[in-house]
C-alpha cells in the first residue's frame, strides 16, 4: 500500500517498502504470478509486488492487475475471501489517488481517496483507514487549511497508536511537525520530527530515516543554523543514496541548490539544481519538477543569465497551475460533504436491515423455543428418577460442602477488606496528589501575577525580550520590575531552590524589595539589597538556615539619565563592539553568607546601542550536547555575541531553539540524547 507523508513537494511521499538484496526472490514473485492458478494466490502475489517494487511505472502495472481481481473476489460466496477482497481493492483505490497526486491531478485523487477511506471503515480496516485519512490530510496541507489537516493527521494518529503501527506513528507524527513548521512554530515543529526519527531509528527504517533527516535541516535552516542545516541536508542525501530513493534524491538535490544559493555559491547552487531537475523530469512529478525549475530560474538571474531564468520560469508556473488552483479546494471541500451525507445513507440503510434481520430471526427463534421445549421436557421426566436417588447422597455431601463454604466466605470476606481498604487508600493519594497539582498551578498564577508586568516593561525598555522557564510549574527565579517617581527599578533573582520551595522564596523576596522601595522609601540599589537581605535573616536565618537570593537590581534615573546597580554573585553582561563584557558584581548573596559586607552601588557606563544582558545560572548549567556536561556562562556569553544584533523577538526564538537543542543532542549518525532541565531559566535581553 502507498502511504503519503505532506511536506513542501511531492517527492517525499513515502514509497513502498523494499530491498535491494531480494532482486531475487522479486524475480520469483513474478514467475509464480504467471503460472499462478487460483486468484487468491495471485491476489496475494500482487500484493507482496506492490508493496516490494519502488519503480512507479513498474507498481502501477501491478496496481492495476490487483483492482479487476479484487473486484471480481468481491463476488465470491466465501465471506473471508470477499473481506480481504475489499481490503485489497481499497487498498488499490488508495495507490491509484498516490499516483494521480504524483501527477498533479488532486480532483481525480479525492475521488480515489474518498471511495477508500468509505470501503476501510465498511470492512474495518484499520490500518487501511489510517492511510487514507493521513492523505486526505495531506491534501488539505497543500491547500494551507492546516486545521483540517491538523484534525485528519491526528485522527489518522490515534488509530495507528491503537493498532501499534510504528511505521505509521512516525509518518503522522512528522505530518504534524510539518504543519507547525507552516505555522512558524519551529520549536514544536523540531519536537515533533526529532520523535518520527526516534522512532524509525528504532525499526530501522531508512527511507523514513532520510526524510526526517531532510526536514530537520530545513528547521536548522530556517533557524540560521547554517552547520547543523547543511549537516541533516547531506545525512540526507547519503542515506538515500544508499537505498535508492530516488524522489528523495531529487528534493535533497534541490534544498542543497537552494542552500547554497542563499550561501552566494551559485556554482554549487548550478549543480545540484539541474541534477534535481534532471531527476524530477524522469519522474513525471509536476511538484518536483516547478520546485526545481524556480530554483533554477533564481540561480540564472544572479548568473545574468536572463533567457535560461525566463524559460525556468514558465516550466514552474506551468507545473504549479497543474496542481494548486481554486477548483481543487472547492472539489476538497465538496467530497468531505459528499462523503459524511453518504456515511449517514449507508448506516441507515444498515439500520433498517437490522430490524428486518431481527424480526426474521424472532420469529425462527420462537419455533425453535417450542420445540426445545417439548425435548426438555422428555428430559426432565426421565431424569426425575436418576435425580431422586442422588438426593440423599448430595445431601450429606452438602453438610461438608456448607461447612468449607463457611470457612471460605469468612476467608472471602477477609480479602474483600483488604482490597476496599487498599482502593479507598489509593483514592485518598489520588485526591491528595490532584489537591497539590491545582495547589502548585494556584500558586503559579499568584507567582505571574507579582512578574513585571509586560506593559510597564516596554513602557521603559522598548527594545527587550524575557526568556522565563520554570523547571517545574513554580520558579525560584523571578524578575521583577517597579517604577517610583522619576526612577524605574528592574531586578532579575534566583532565590534559594526551585519548585514550591523556591516559589515561596521569590514570593518573600519580591515582597521584602517593594518594602524596601515603597514602605521605607530606599532608593540606591545597594541600599535596597542591604534591607532584603536583614529582613531575610530576621526572618528566615534564626535555625542557621542560609536562604536567600543571588540577584542584580537596576536603577534608571531618567532625569540623571544614569544607570546604577548593585549585584549580589550575578553579574550582567554588556555586548559592546562585538565583545562581551561581564560587569562587576559582589561574590556575596542576598542573605546569610560568610561575608555581610554592604552591597557595592556600581555605575554602569553605557553607550547607545549597548545590549545589556541579566540571566540566572539556570541556562548555563543546562546538561546535554555531545557529552553530557553543561552548556555554560561563557559558551552562553558567546552565543549571545552571534545573536545581539537581530531583534528582540529573534534573540528569544534563538535562545529557546538553542536550549531545546542541547538538552535534546543528535549526533553525526542521528542518535539523541535526551537530558531533562535541571534549573529554571530567566534571562532578560535589553537594547539601550
Amino acid at each position: 500500500m502507498k502511504k503519503i507523508i505532506a511536506f513542501m513537494i511531492l517527492s517525499l511521499i513515502l514509497q513502498p517498502k523494499f530491498c535491494y538484496s531480494q532482486n531475487q526472490q522479486l524475480d520469483s514473485l513474478k514467475k509464480t504470478l504467471r503460472v499462478a492458478k487460483e486468484d487468491t494466490t495471485k491476489l496475494a502475489i500482487l500484493t507482496s509486488l506492490i508493496e516490494s517494487i519502488n519503480e512507479d511505472d513498474v507498481w502501477v502495472k501491478y496496481n492495476d492487475l490487483l483492482g479487476p481481481l479484487s473486484q471480481k473476489l468481491m463476488e465470491d460466496k466465501n465471506p473471508v475471501i470477499v473481506l480481504n477482497a475489499t481490503k485489497h481493492y481499497a487498498d488499490f483505490l488508495n495507490n491509484k489517488g498516490y499516483l494521480l497526486i504524483n501527477l498533479g491531478d488532486v480532483k481525480s485523487a479525492l475521488n480515489y481517496f474518498h471511495k477508500s477511506l468509505k470501503i476501510q471503515e465498511e470492512v474495518g480496516d484499520m490500518q487501511g483507514l489510517a492511510y487514507s485519512l493521513n492523505n486526505l490530510g495531506y491534501i488539505y496541507s497543500t491547500q494551507n487549511d492546516l486545521i483540517r489537516a491538523l484534525n485528519y493527521y491526528e485522527k489518522s494518529l490515534k488509530i495507528r497508536e491503537r493498532i501499534a503501527d510504528n511505521e505509521g506513528i512516525a509518518q503522522s507524527l512528522s505530518n504534524i511537525g510539518n504543519l507547525y513548521d507552516k505555522a512558524g512554530n519551529l520549536t514544536k515543529a523540531l519536537r515533533y520530527y526529532q520523535k518520527a526519527l526516534r522512532i524509525r531509528q528504532a525499526i530501522k527504517d531508512k527511507l523514513g530515516q532520510g526524510y526526517s533527516f531532510q526536514i530537520i535541516g530545513q528547521v536548522y535552516e530556517t533557524a540560521g543554523d547554517k552547520a547543523n542545516a547543511l549537516l541533516f541536508y547531506n545525512k540526507s542525501l547519503k542515506i538515500r543514496t544508499e537505498i535508492g530513493d530516488t524522489p528523495g534524491i531529487a528534493y535533497s538535490y534541490s534544498s542543497l541548490g537552494n542552500f547554497y544559493l542563499n550561501e552566494n555559491k551559485t556554482d554549487l547552487a548550478l549543480s545540484n539544481a539541474l541534477a534535481s531537475l534532471d531527476i524530477s523530469m524522469k519522474l513525471g512529478y509536476p511538484k518536483n519538477i516547478g520546485t526545481s525549475a524556480y530554483l533554477l530560474q533564481e540561480i540564472y538571474v544572479k548568473q545574468k543569465k536572463f533567457d535560461k531564468a525566463y524559460e525556468m520560469l514558465k516550466l514552474s508556473t506551468r507545473m504549479t497551475d497543474s496542481i494548486d488552483n481554486d477548483e481543487i479546494r472547492k472539489v476538497t471541500l465538496n467530497k468531505q460533504f459528499s462523503y459524511e451525507y453518504e456515511k449517514k445513507e449507508v448506516i441507515a440503510k444498515a439500520q433498517q436491515e437490522k430490524k428486518d434481520f431481527e424480526y426474521s430471526e424472532q420469529i425462527n427463534r420462537n419455533k425453535v423455543i417450542i420445540s426445545a421445549s417439548i425435548i426438555c421436557l422428555l428430559i426432565v421426566i426421565f431424569f426425575s428418577i436418576f435425580l431422586y436417588r442422588r438426593i440423599k447422597i448430595i445431601k450429606n455431601q452438602k453438610l461438608i460442602i456448607e461447612k468449607q463454604t463457611i470457612e471460605v466466605d469468612k476467608q472471602r470476606e477477609i480479602a474483600v477488606n483488604r482490597s476496599i481498604i487498599a482502593e479507598k487508600q489509593t483514592a485518598i493519594i489520588e485526591q491528595n496528589q490532584k489537591e497539590i497539582v491545582d495547589s502548585i498551578t494556584y500558586a503559579k498564577r499568584i507567582q505571574y501575577a507579582l512578574l513585571a508586568p509586560a506593559n510597564l516593561l516596554n513602557k521603559h525598555l522598548p527594545e527587550h525580550f524575557v526568556f522565563f522557564k520554570p523547571k517545574d510549574i513554580v520558579s525560584g527565579d523571578f524578575y521583577w520590575a517597579i517604577e517610583v517617581k522619576d526612577k524605574f527599578y528592574l531586578a532579575v533573582c534566583d532565590s534559594t531552590g526551585h519548585g514550591v520551595p523556591g516559589a515561596f522564596m521569590s514570593l518573600i523576596n519580591i515582597n521584602f524589595l517593594n518594602e524596601a522601595i515603597i514602605e521605607k522609601n530606599i532608593s540606591e540599589p545597594n541600599e535596597i539589597l542591604n534591607h532584603v537581605r536583614n529582613r531575610l535573616i530576621e526572618n528566615l536565618s534564626n535555625d542557621g538556615g542560609q536562604d536567600g537570593m543571588d540577584a542584580i537590581l537596576l536603577c534608571f534615573d531618567k532625569l540623571e539619565d544614569t544607570i546604577t546597580y548593585a549585584a549580589a554573585n550575578s553579574a550582567p553582561v554588556i555586548i559592546r563592539n562585538n565583545t562581551a563584557l561581564e560587569l562587576p558584581k559582589d561574590k556575596m548573596p542576598v542573605g546569610k553568607g560568610e561575608k555581610l559586607d554592604s552591597f557595592t552601588l556600581f555605575t554602569l557606563n553605557h553607550q547607545k546601542n549597548d545590549n545589556l544582558y541579566l540571566f540566572t545560572d539556570g541556562y548555563s548549567d543546562q546538561f546535554g550536547g555531545p557529552l553530557g556536561k553543561k552548556f555554560k556562562k561563557r559558551n552562553l556569553n558567546e552565543y549571545l555575541m552571534g545573536i545581539c544584533n537581530l531583534p528582540q523577538h529573534k534573540q528569544l526564538e534563538k535562545l529557546k531553539l538553542n536550549h531545546e537543542n542541547w538538552k535534546t543532542w543528535i549526533d553525526n549518525d542521528g542518535n539523541i540524547s535526551n537530558y531533562d532541565q535541571v534549573d529554571d531559566i530567566c534571562i532578560v535581553g535589553i537594547k539601550i
